[in-house]
C-alpha cells in the first residue's frame, strides 16, 4: 500500500532553495536526494548558475560526480577547460581543483553533481 505522506515524485524546481550566495554569486541550490531525502550515503544536488555565474576554482577530499542537463559553460579541472552542454558528464576525483562558470548571456547553466554527504559544504568556507 503507497504512504500518502511520501512524495515518491517531483520536479526540481518544486524543491526547496538553499542559499549559496556567499559561494556562487548568481547561483541556486536544491536537494533532489540525500541523507533526509531517501539517499544516506550521498547527497545530489542541483545547481542553476545564472548567465555568467561561476562557481570559483576549489578543492577538497571527496570526489563528486556532475552532469549538466542544460545550459552551456565550461568546466575547469586541473589546468584544463572544457566546453559542457547538456549530457557532459564530469567526474572529479578527491583534491584536484576545478570550478564551473556560466558562459551564456542568456540561459541558465544547471548541473546535477552527487557528493557523499562529508561533501555537501561550502568548499571554499575554512572554518574550524
Amino acid at each position: 500500500m503507497e504512504n500518502k505522506q511520501v512524495k515518491y515524485v517531483g520536479k526540481i524546481e518544486e524543491l526547496p532553495t538553499i542559499d549559496i550566495e556567499d559561494f556562487i554569486k548568481g547561483g541556486t541550490k536544491r536537494i533532489v536526494f540525500g541523507p533526509d531525502r531517501f539517499w544516506d550515503e550521498f547527497v545530489m544536488r542541483s545547481f542553476i548558475l545564472e548567465p555568467g555565474a561561476i562557481a570559483p576554482i576549489n578543492q577538497h577530499p571527496w570526489m563528486h560526480w556532475a552532469l549538466c542537463i542544460g545550459g552551456e559553460g565550461t568546466f575547469t579541472i586541473g589546468e584544463t577547460e572544457y566546453t559542457i552542454s547538456s549530457s557532459c558528464w564530469m567526474h572529479v576525483p578527491g583534491d584536484i581543483p576545478h570550478g564551473f562558470k556560466n558562459t551564456s548571456d542568456t540561459e541558465p547553466l544547471s548541473i546535477i553533481c552527487i557528493v557523499p554527504k562529508e561533501g555537501d559544504v561550502n568548499p571554499l568556507f575554512k572554518g574550524c
